[in-house]
């Protein structure tokens, strides 16, 4: 008898696996700054503490001892000192920089290689993940909270509130997602305040269409009904009643956001239009591989492409997963 595993096995590991895979490189991307640095988690100077890993993590990195870098002072610590230093388990950093390995390959030491200035691809490839989570994560929350209110608004209060809704909608479909986007981070510059403020009035759209059109449908029955028979406020209804039957919808749109906008970030990245030249990202890689290619350079476009296509595969399995479950 066969024992190889049926279609609904394979689809449980990977109702698994999938998740497991997305919520690693979420923590990654959050922690990227503890998890590969040049700079160590806690360090003993003299009869000081520090902890500039941390203080990086914070957005408050701290220069080192003795107009040194941490890691050359680390590097230089006598066997036997009372000072030390506990590195990271990734113990390079994003901008850390060796001319010795100028675009070298493979090795040992640097898994993955170094690029055309030395820097370590697996320091870059986790902070380039820290900088999709931050600035998709961000756009993506705020894209569904301003796009669930107004679609709630517009799908419980209909009339004017309605009409306002669908006519802002309309504008916003009316610019090319991509110029729109070319045009406002142009205009912002390397602000990755204004790019994720740019990427949410794109994606809002996304999940104020979804809200209203479940809303609508859901205000004709029975129980909505009986409740504002009773007398139930509105904002009860919606809260209570009507927002929870609509959480897989936003779930899964927040999903394919979320793809939508760690593509976007990598594509304005690659074109320079990014989060800037010191801020790690899959895009910038992928631009400096890219660059590179003919020279035979491989591994600096291949593995952040594998990146960027292995966490976007995951989005839209993780969408599709939610949309399965969701109850019909």
């Amino acid at each position: 008898m066969s024992t190889a595993p049926t279609q609904d096995t394979q689809r449980a590991r990977t109702s698994r696996l999938v998740p497991a895979f997305g919520l690693a490189v979420a923590l990654v991307g959050v922690f990227a700054p503890l998890l590969a640095n040049d700079l160590p988690l806690v360090a003993r100077v003299g009869d000081r503490w520090a902890f500039p890993a941390f203080a990086d993590w914070l957005g408050r990195a701290t220069a080192g001892p003795n107009d040194l870098s941490w890691k050359q002072w680390w590097s230089r610590l006598p066997a036997g000192s009372e000072d030390f230093a506990i590195m990271p388990p990734w113990p390079y950093g994003p901008a850390e920089t060796n001319p010795a390995l100028f675009r070298g390959g493979p090795s040992i030491a640097h898994p993955l290689g170094n690029d055309d200035t030395g820097r370590d691809v697996v320091a870059r490839l986790v902070h380039g993940a820290g900088t999709a989570v931050r600035i998709g994560g961000a756009s993506v929350a705020i894209a569904a909270f301003v796009g669930v209110l107004l679609g709630a608004v517009a799908g419980l209060r209909r009339g004017v509130a309605d009409f306002t809704v669908q006519r802002l909608v309309e504008v916003f479909l009316c610019f090319p997602s991509l110029l729109f986007l070319l045009f406002a981070t142009a205009f912002f510059g390397s602000s990755t305040v204004g790019i994720v403020v740019v990427m949410a009035s794109v994606f809002w759209i996304s999940f104020a269409r979804v809200v209203r059109g479940e809303l609508l449908s859901l205000c004709e029955r029975d129980f909505v009904l009986v409740a504002r028979g009773l007398g139930v406020s509105e904002w009860r209804i919606l809260s209570r009643h009507l927002l929870p039957q609509v959480r897989s919808q936003v779930g899964v749109t927040a999903a394919f956001c979320m793809a939508n906008a760690i593509t976007t970030e990598s594509t304005l990245s690659f074109l320079g239009l990014g989060p800037g030249a010191t801020v790690a990202s899959w895009g910038t890689m992928l631009r400096q591989g890219s660059e590179l290619a003919p020279l035979g350079v491989w591994h600096l476009w291949l593995f952040p492409a594998v990146a960027v296509v292995a966490v976007i595969g995951t989005c839209h399995v993780l969408a599709d997963g939610l949309r399965r479950s969701t109850p019909r």
